[in-house]
């Protein structure tokens, strides 16, 4: 190996695995610090930051070209300090950074590679690079900085201003008719051929189906089971182990991209479980559970002791075999398992055919195509009768005695690494997937993780403030994601602790994040005082999981409805405006925040269940398997608490009352009035 002899390779004992993978690298690695940049002072060189994270397929290839070659080494130690973050663990320093690549490149990705100045300024940024081109960049960057000084650190000024101008806030009122500018933006935009909002890379749209299925609009219902079916029924769906991959590369969903998220997973447990309530398909609730089944089984992350510590944060696209191969089943594989005349039957549903896998563009085996699972190739209703199963349904039913054996099969084949980072924010997200499950579907098992993992969390909120993982302080996505978690585990398990663990999450954020009017309102996404970076960030819209302030709003929605604390409203209210302008300009980019806003200005229900005993339980698990959002309180369980909503009702008998604001419906004492009161609202 070849390090440089002032600052060798230091990441061997790094906390993040994605930094640990980089521990054997030739490259004098360092983690972000003070000291870096010291360091990089005292030498004269300017600095690489180098961000990904431990699933990312294209952070390999390039570490397998460039990071790992020690001629390559050589130079990257000779002409910088070489820092490695990862993202997950230091999100505030990747927005930054992400930011300039988009504002220079208008794209962005990962791996993401800035070259910076010594106070952290980027002056260039990207994302992979081929190994010669990375080299020439390397050569040319440094010969520049040595060169043309006053040039370099002009454009990292001038970049600089940039950024935090973008980041700015600029509040604005309400747009009015948002909801329905954005239900014409989903008719511009969706695909109906194959249901979905992109051509390619064609990736889930979480965040849409969960508020397009929460609200009571029939235009959109079609819209969301459409994209259901198309995505459950293509290479983007894990059948076999439970779960999703994180996008298609295809505008079809045939061809996956491998890695699975704990985001996505989560999400999509609360689409599914929704669409399954909303519709009655047997199919979506199989989906639902089967994700929740795929984060029990293979995300769970226990200590040494076998504690239970929360859910890892994903899974890789690679494996030894390559990218995809422990997915992938060709016909003969299938026949081992389960025997040919039913491999050949599940083949041709699934679209099977043999092949030989082939080097991909990465350099590195892929599987064939036709070995991804992808029932929507076919027409599965014309399929089922054919093959004697009456129709897609029974088709799609016939499949499930198969995956077990299947599943138990994969298990031998070499499995991509696990990145075992538990972060709050993915965790609280888990919380409500695990919570929606129960309450939706009535599911035990579901109900038993989201009381576990709701103990994890509990354990976050230390003395000196909530904890992204150890040794991180909290990033605005853990309060938000965390409070909207809390908020929905309340609503599927009745505890008022949780509430109170909610209040306190968003009291801290409010303290500590909270923008005042005269910088916008909202909410930056880290305290004030932070040296090492150049700006405090904004988030702008949602990404792959939601926004931290948008997670927020919807959190304080809820507790305002629940509680009539008007601080909560006031909250939602600073969010609202400070993202105004986003929300009128691209209201799809901000469904969570949306969706916030449409609980806010809707009338709020809620159902209020009184006494205890089989009567009040019958009562709340009929208004908990609503997909709407409702306000439950069961009354008996928060005996101690002032809310309006259990003023003079604290020892009445089982029944519930369906109210809108102060005003309620006559009391219903069965699940048959319960339902009729609810659909008269």
């Amino acid at each position: 190996m070849c390090h440089h002899p002032h600052m060798p390779n230091q990441l061997q004992s790094a906390q993040s695995p994605y930094l640990r993978q980089h521990a054997d690298n030739p490259v004098a690695w360092v983690e972000w610090s003070p000291e870096a940049f010291a360091e990089a002072r005292r030498r004269d060189v300017p600095v690489l930051v180098s961000i990904g994270y431990a699933t990312c397929h294209w952070c390999h290839v390039m570490a397998h070209e460039s990071f790992e070659d020690p001629e390559t080494a050589a130079l990257m130690n000779e002409h910088l300090v070489n820092i490695k973050v990862d993202r997950e663990e230091l999100p505030e320093v990747d927005e930054i950074y992400m930011d300039a690549v988009q504002a220079l490149h208008g794209h962005g990705g990962w791996p993401l590679n800035a070259f910076v100045d010594h106070e952290g300024r980027p002056f260039f940024a990207g994302t992979y690079f081929p190994r010669e081109r990375w080299r020439d960049l390397v050569r040319y960057l440094s010969q520049l900085w040595q060169d043309d000084r006053a040039r370099v650190l002009g454009s990292a000024q001038e970049l600089a201003r940039h950024l935090a101008n973008f980041s700015a806030g600029r509040p604005a009122p309400v747009p009015k008719g948002i909801a329905e500018r954005a239900k014409a933006e989903v008719e511009r935009t969706f695909d109906r051929e194959h249901p979905g909002f992109s051509n390619a890379p064609k990736f889930p749209p979480s965040q849409w189906l969960v508020q397009a299925l929460s609200v009571g609009d029939p235009d959109l219902h079609p819209v969301a089971v459409a994209i259901l079916e198309a995505m459950q029924d293509s290479g983007l769906h894990d059948r076999v182990g439970g779960g999703f991959h994180r996008y298609a590369t295809d505008r079809a969903w045939r061809v996956p991209h491998f890695e699975k998220m704990l985001y996505d997973n989560a999400q999509l447990a609360c689409a599914y479980a929704l669409g399954a309530a909303r519709t009655g398909r047997p199919d979506f609730t199989r989906t639902a559970l089967a994700i929740g089944d795929y984060l029990l089984r293979d995300m769970r992350v226990v200590a040494p002791d076998g504690a239970f510590l929360g859910y890892a944060s994903a899974e890789d696209a690679d494996d030894p075999g390559g990218e995809g191969s422990f997915y992938a089943w060709s016909p003969e594989a299938l026949a081992e398992v389960i025997g040919p005349d039913a491999a050949a039957r599940l083949a041709r549903a699934w679209d099977l055919s043999p092949g030989t896998p082939h080097v991909g563009p990465s350099g590195h085996l892929e599987p064939v195509t036709s070995h991804i699972p992808h029932p929507r190739a076919n027409d599965l209703e014309a399929l089922a009768r054919e093959l004697g199963y009456g129709d897609a349904q029974g088709l799609r039913q016939s499949w499930e005695v198969h995956l077990a054996p299947l599943r138990i099969a994969r298990n031998a084949r070499a499995r991509p690494i696990r990145d075992d980072k538990v972060l709050t924010d993915l965790n609280g997200l888990a919380l409500a997937a695990f919570a929606m499950l129960a309450r939706l579907l009535g599911s035990e098992r579901a109900r038993d993780a989201a009381i576990e993992l709701a103990e994890v969390l509990r354990s976050r909120l230390t003395p000196d403030g909530l904890v992204r993982m150890a040794g991180r302080p909290a990033f605005i996505t853990d309060y938000g994601h965390l409070a909207l978690g809390l908020v929905e585990a309340h609503r599927a398990l009745g505890d008022p602790s949780l509430v109170a663990l909610a209040e306190a999450v968003i009291a801290e954020a409010e303290a500590r994040l909270a923008a005042p009017a005269e910088e916008g309102g909202g909410f930056y996404t880290t305290p004030a005082g932070r040296g090492d970076l150049i700006r405090r960030s904004r988030e702008h819209h949602d990404g792959p999981y939601p926004a931290g302030q948008h997670a927020l709003a919807l959190a304080a929605v809820e507790l305002y409805a629940l509680t009539d604390d008007p601080r909560y409203r006031a909250l939602a209210d600073s969010v609202f405006i400070a993202q105004a302008r986003m929300l009128e300009r691209a209201p799809l980019a901000c469904p969570t925040l949306l969706h916030a806003l449409r609980r806010a200005e809707g009338r709020p229900v809620a159902v209020v269940v009184t006494g205890s005993g089989p009567a009040a339980d019958a009562l709340l698990a009929h208004v908990r398997a609503r997909p709407v959002p409702l306000t439950i309180l069961p009354v008996h369980r928060h005996q101690h608490l002032a809310w309006p909503l259990l003023e003079a009702r604290k020892d009445l008998p089982p029944q519930a009352l369906v109210c809108i604001g102060t005003a309620c419906l006559l009391p219903a004492t069965s699940v048959d009035e319960l339902a009729a009161r609810l659909e008269s609202v």
